[in-house]
């Protein structure tokens, strides 16, 4: 998933060759509800094993949405 600052301009939340600290806030939070995603730039991958159960499909993207969540913050209105 890209995320972005700026939902009209789609800027992006970390530049294109580094991070930014709201980057690093959307990654500190799934971390810390136990989902390890690559990042890199201003997009967030997950790849579960092909074999997930529905249960763990299910924690993962509710994980993921939290982070999301902080995601938000940092878009104006």
């Amino acid at each position: 998933m890209k995320l972005v600052k700026n939902r009209h301009t789609r800027e992006p939340l970390a530049a294109y060759g580094g991070s930014s600290p709201e980057m690093d806030e959307v990654i500190a939070a799934c971390k810390a509800g136990g989902l390890l995603p690559f990042a890199n730039f201003n997009r967030a991958h997950v790849a579960p094993p092909p074999n997930i159960s529905v249960e763990d499909a299910r924690s993962g993207l509710a994980i993921l949405d939290r982070a999301l969540e902080v995601a938000d913050r940092h878009v104006p209105g």
